[in-house]
C-alpha cells in the first residue's frame, strides 16, 4: 500500500508540475508483479540487480514536498518514506535536507557511502524529523548491486553484528542520531 500512494503522489505532483491535472495518469492500485523487475523466460537474468532503480527526479520532488525544501510551497509531510533505494540514490536524496536540528544531511550522505554494496538497501523519510532505515542482507546476492546468479552465501549473525556496529558507530555515534534500533536485519535511524 506504501508503494501505491508514494507511485500516485509522484505521478499527481510530476502531472501538476507540467501543466496541470490534465496530464494526470490513472494507476492501478496493486503493483504488479513485474513493476520492479522484468519476469525470466530463460533469455533475461533470473536475479535483477536489486533495489531497482527509481526515477531519481521523481523521488527527488517527493522528499522536496515532504520536507517543504521549496519555501514557495504551502505544503509538507511530517511522514512519509521513500521505497528501498540504492545508496547512491538514497545519498543523493538525504543530502538535499542540508540541515534539521542535530541532522547534516552532507554528513549524513558522506557516511552512508561507507556501506554501498554491504547492504540490501536504504529508505529515507520523515517519522516527524529525518529517519533512515538500512535493510541488511541474509545472503551475499542480495547486497544491492549483486549481480550474481544463484544463491549467494548466507551472511553470518557476527559478520551482521559487526555491520550493525559500523552502522550504530557512524550514526548514533559521530552523526548523532537520537534512536539507533535494529530489529531483525532492518535498522531504524532517526534524528530528532
Amino acid at each position: 500500500m506504501k508503494y501505491c500512494i508514494v507511485v500516485l503522489l509522484a505521478t499527481a505532483l510530476a502531472a501538476c508540475s507540467q501543466g496541470g491535472a490534465e496530464n494526470l495518469q490513472y494507476l492501478p492500485l496493486r503493483p504488479q508483479a513485474a513493476a520492479s523487475a522484468p519476469a525470466s523466460n530463460g533469455t533475461e537474468n533470473a536475479n535483477p540487480v536489486l533495489p531497482p532503480e527509481v526515477d531519481i527526479r521523481t523521488a527527488e520532488t517527493f522528499v522536496r514536498l515532504g520536507y517543504a525544501l521549496d519555501r514557495s510551497q504551502r505544503f509538507q509531510s511530517t511522514w512519509f518514506l521513500t521505497p528501498g533505494l540504492r545508496t547512491h540514490q538514497a545519498r543523493h536524496l538525504i543530502q538535499l535536507v542540508a540541515s534539521y536540528n542535530e541532522f547534516d544531511g552532507i554528513k549524513v550522505a558522506q557516511a552512508l557511502a561507507a556501506f554501498e554494496g554491504r547492504v540490501a538497501g536504504v529508505q529515507f523519510g520523515r517519522e516527524g524529523s529525518p529517519v533512515i532505515y538500512v535493510e541488511l542482507p541474509y545472503w551475499t546476492h542480495q547486497r544491492e548491486g549483486a549481480t550474481s546468479s544463484g544463491a549467494g552465501a548466507r551472511i553470518s549473525d557476527e559478520d551482521n553484528d559487526r555491520l550493525v556496529d559500523e552502522l550504530r558507530s557512524a550514526f548514533a555515534g559521530k552523526l548523532k542520531a537520537d534512536e539507533f534500533s535494529v530489529q531483525r536485519r532492518r535498522v531504524r535511524i532517526w534524528w530528532d
